[in-house]
């Protein structure tokens, strides 16, 4: 419900003056021009087809006013989509580029004796959860929603 009215917000709106416009107009007939008393039809062609014809520019007008914004809002929206799914590819091949980075580090670590293997093993384990964050990242559909975060290893 919330969507349709902002979907349509400016033909409510449209409908609401057009509504206020067709009541009110029989008063205020009366009171400047002191002609016969409200009526909410009026028996003159002319001054029904007058009302006829505002209600229905202003409603056309409401509509449009919809129209274009939605479409300004859903173009907007895709260019937001591009730009992330841009910046989520880059940084994708950012992030590609540092673990290969790190895997030849890992590499060189491996053939030095004097090399901590437990430093390795954790190297390991970086790569792997850059990885499976990567793969996260990838899949990610709603921008909103909460994002993986560092680990709790790399806090500390």
């Amino acid at each position: 419900m919330d969507i349709l009215i902002k979907r349509a917000r400016f033909t409510i709106t449209a409908f609401a003056v057009a509504f206020i416009f067709w009541f009110f107009a029989s008063p205020i007939h009366f009171f400047l021009y002191r002609e016969p008393p409200h009526e909410l039809i009026q028996g003159g062609l002319n001054e029904l087809w007058v009302r006829i014809v505002i209600v229905l520019l202003v409603l056309f007008i409401g509509i449009f006013a919809d129209h274009f914004t939605n479409k300004l809002f859903k173009a907007q929206q895709l260019e937001v989509a591009q730009v992330y799914n841009g910046v989520l590819n880059a940084s994708g091949q950012v992030m590609d580029n540092l673990l290969f980075q790190m895997q030849l580090f890992k590499l060189e670590a491996q053939k030095s004796k004097d090399f901590d293997r437990d430093i390795i093993k954790f190297c390991d384990d970086a790569m792997k959860e850059a990885s499976d964050l990567i793969d996260t990242l990838a899949r990610v559909e709603n921008i909103t929603a909460a994002s993986p975060g560092p680990s709790p290893e790399v806090s500390k």
